[in-house]
């Protein structure tokens, strides 16, 4: 048996099948989401192949897998099996008309109907049985879903096969008629613009791409119809197209990184603009293109046209802006031509910018800063500077005291850098001012719930609290509704007693006693156990997504939750988060609950959510591959966690830009250095995205960064994320000041998310004990 069919194998042993009250009373197949999920498509055919008998599902299951395989004739046949609830042939000649005569008969439907019939009209399509295609597709019911508009491009295409250019049309422009989220409309308009093309009709073509680009210039999508509708224009030198119209094809370019595409654009097309504004806007598109390519000479070139015009200023401000990621001192050099306008502005972008150069050089001289913070001071970017800067001077105590203090009696805990404000203020204070540094740390926790440094706080201040005394004073604050001491005490209680029963039972006094603070409730949350009361999708729909994820059936879950996201309502969210939780695919879950939370303006705070989202954002995934993994190679289970949490969310398939992969993304050449250290043989990215393979690279290399760096977790989460070599340059005497002089922001802020997630999945240990 090979390494990838025993890693499914070592998953698929610890399954568990969860207990519920379901919405519906369908009888969903148990324990193989995860095969679905995580397996390739020869495990699900051999899993499959088996059991005597299959259901609806599992014959669906199985015709995907055949799918992939490519065996097309045995994946329609296991596709047909689907389409019924109860009626299944054992013999099915897979020619169109016995397969259509089968499927169409009248027989009590199967929740995956649809999607059955869809897939063997795709099937037809690949032997150009074109007629038959159309036939199929008239089948699938009418109704506003992914499934219904991935028919009807699919029947497009056949009528465009079968040169019914016109009834391809006009089902496209039906089609686009009932869908109104962005994916099918971009969608669709492509397609009705390539078929303009087909038809040798570029004007209608192009009408069809600008309109695409009406609703969005973001996509990939927008990036062909861009390119094409300048192609068109090229080769058709007749058609016309509108300032307006530019405007959207340069933005669709240089929203998807088409930045040559942008500067080649000769001076012909500066004749399409009569307004100076727009020509502006125009032009503001192609110098930041120009500035990404690097091109000093045109962005000079572009600036002095401006010279002595209402724009001149505009235009090196979005110059200074667009290099300043890349290139400070070119950056600085472009804020200064600011010196003399009189916009306000820009005057405030030229203040900031000068202050934080001075900054990003540690210059000693705070007078930028001061300055900038006295013209705006109730604005964020004060927050900014007031914080970086005492950061730069935090070795330096009283200039780090001066700045820090003046960011909390401006800012206070609602600051937008306030948990790391607070927790210097704490450090600087605990010893000249206990008193302050106390309720500094009571706001800290209560406030920033969310915050690594809340996580940091706790596990360190946690000897110096007696649970009698904190019970004492929790009582004492619910009974004066002291808000931020009913946090604090509820969140250490929490931290000292690792007691399930005793968090909720004070979570639910806290609920009651400050009702009317809408951000503590959590109640909100959906559970697994809950009525669901959804706006769009409808209880149908809702069984059928469930079958997706009963079978781990990824490809039908995006699909259809990319017509039902909605700005209005939150189903999708709730829906993923609940299902991914309940079929175990903890990506789609933690990442659904996210955003959930953001949409519900409310804070990850695991002292007073409900259980079920708890285990959504700091589940135990993978248990069989984790606990052998972890004691082959002595690393505690909660530092693996937080380390796949902080990688990928628990996305297996996971690829960073720089070719890290899998669950706890490692680089293919240090993936290999470790199978040959190990014994464990070849090492393919194929192989890397196999949840077992990853946990075991992965723990492999937490355990020998251990013996390296003496267990220290602060060290050996910068030599995870940026390399042991840096991690032994970057010498500090205490881990707070490593962490905070951390050159790469990106290291820091991974140092945070280990810290915090480590500190909870140890308490999540314990309560689950």
């Amino acid at each position: 048996m090979n390494s990838r069919c025993i890693a499914l194998f070592r998953i698929l042993g610890f399954v568990f099948i969860f207990s519920f009250i379901s919405c519906t009373n369908v009888v969903l197949p148990q324990g193989l989401s995860q095969l679905g999920f995580y397996g390739d498509s020869g495990s699900v055919i051999q899993t499959l192949e088996k059991k005597q008998k299959l259901s609806y599902t599992e014959h669906f299951m199985a015709g995907i897998a055949y799918k992939k395989n490519g065996d097309y004739k045995k994946a329609m046949y296991h596709f047909a099996n689907s389409c019924f609830a109860q009626r299944q042939a054992l013999t099915l000649t897979i020619y169109p008309q016995p397969v259509y005569r089968f499927v169409s008969r009248l027989s009590t439907r199967s929740s995956l109907y649809n999607d059955a019939v869809y897939e063997i009209a795709k099937g037809f399509m690949y032997y150009q049985e074109y007629s038959y295609v159309l036939k199929f597709i008239d089948l699938i019911k009418k109704e506003k879903t992914g499934v219904y508009r991935d028919a009807q491009i699919l029947k497009s295409d056949a009528l465009i096969q079968l040169k019914k250019f016109e009834q391809a049309k006009e089902n496209i422009e039906e089609t686009i008629s009932q869908y109104d989220d962005v994916d099918s409309l971009v969608w669709l308009h492509l397609k009705l613009a390539s078929l303009y093309e087909k038809q040798d009709n570029y004007l209608y073509a192009v009408q069809s791409y600008i309109k695409l680009l009406t609703i969005s210039t973001k996509s990939w999508r927008s990036q062909i119809a861009a390119k094409r509708i300048l192609q068109i224009k090229e080769k058709n030198p007749y058609i016309v197209l509108s300032p307006d119209d530019i405007i959207m094809v340069v933005e669709a370019l240089y929203n998807t990184k088409n930045y040559s595409d942008i500067v080649s654009l000769d001076s012909t097309w500066d004749e399409f603009f009569d307004n100076a504004a727009i020509k502006y806007e125009f032009d503001s598109i192609r110098i930041k293109a120009l500035c990404q390519l690097g091109k000093t000479g045109e962005i000079k070139q572009i600036y002095s046209q401006y010279k002595n015009s209402d724009f001149w200023d505009d235009c090196a401000a979005v110059i200074a802006r667009t290099l300043w990621n890349s290139k400070k001192g070119e950056a600085i050099s472009w804020v200064n031509k600011l010196a003399e306008t009189t916009d306000d502005g820009l005057k405030k972008t030229a203040l900031y910018y000068k202050a934080l150069y001075s900054i990003y050089r540690k210059e000693k001289n705070s007078q930028p800063v001061d300055e900038f913070v006295a013209n705006y001071p109730n604005d964020a970017l004060s927050q900014e500077l007031l914080w970086l800067y005492a950061k730069n001077n935090i070795t330096n105590n009283k200039v780090a005291q001066y700045y820090l203090e003046k960011y909390y009696s401006m800012f206070g805990i609602k600051g937008k850098y306030a948990d790391e404000v607070y927790f210097w203020l704490y450090i600087l204070n605990s010893k000249e001012n206990p008193e302050k540094a106390q309720t500094i740390l009571y706001d800290l926790i209560a406030y920033r719930p969310d915050s690594a440094y809340s996580w940091i706080m706790l596990e360190r201040r946690s000897p110096d609290y007696t649970v009698d005394h904190l019970s004492l004073d929790f009582s004492m604050a619910i009974q004066t509704l002291n808000f931020s001491t009913t946090l604090f005490t509820h969140a250490m209680l929490t931290y000292k007693e690792r007691d399930e029963a005793k968090r909720l039972k004070r979570a639910a006094l806290i609920k009651k006693s400050f009702s009317k603070v809408s951000e503590l409730h959590y109640d909100k949350i959906p559970g697994l156990n809950e009525k669901l009361s959804l706006q769009d999708i409808s209880k149908n729909n809702f069984v059928r997504i469930e079958h997706y994820f009963s079978i781990g059936y990824l490809e039908g879950i995006n699909r259809e939750f990319s017509v039902f996201a909605s700005s209005s309502n939150n189903d999708v969210y709730i829906v993923s988060y609940l299902l991914g939780l309940r079929y175990n695919n903890y990506f789609v879950s933690a990442q659904a609950l996210v955003q959930l939370l953001r949409r519900m303006n409310l804070t990850e705070n695991i002292f007073l959510m409900p259980p079920d989202a708890i285990n959504s954002l700091l589940p135990v995934p993978f248990e069989a591959c984790l606990h052998g993994a972890a004691k082959k190679y002595a690393v505690q289970e909660p530092f693996i966690c937080a380390v796949i949490k902080a990688e990928s969310l628990f996305n297996p398939y996971a690829e960073s830009s720089a070719g890290a992969v899998g669950l706890m993304q490692l680089m293919l050449p240090t993936a290999k250095d470790i199978a040959k250290k190990t014994g464990y043989g070849t090492i393919t990215k194929d192989l890397l995205q196999e949840p077992c393979i990853s946990i075991e690279m992965g723990t492999y290399y937490i355990a020998w960064l251990m013996k390296n760096l003496n267990n220290n977790i602060t060290l050996v989460a910068a030599a995870y994320n940026a390399g042991i070599g840096n991690v032994l340059q970057w010498k500090q005497d205490s881990e707070d000041l490593f962490t905070i002089s951390v050159p790469f922001a990106e290291t820091k802020g991974y140092i945070e998310r280990i810290k915090k997630f480590y500190y909870q999945y140890m308490l999540l240990y314990d309560i689950r004990k």
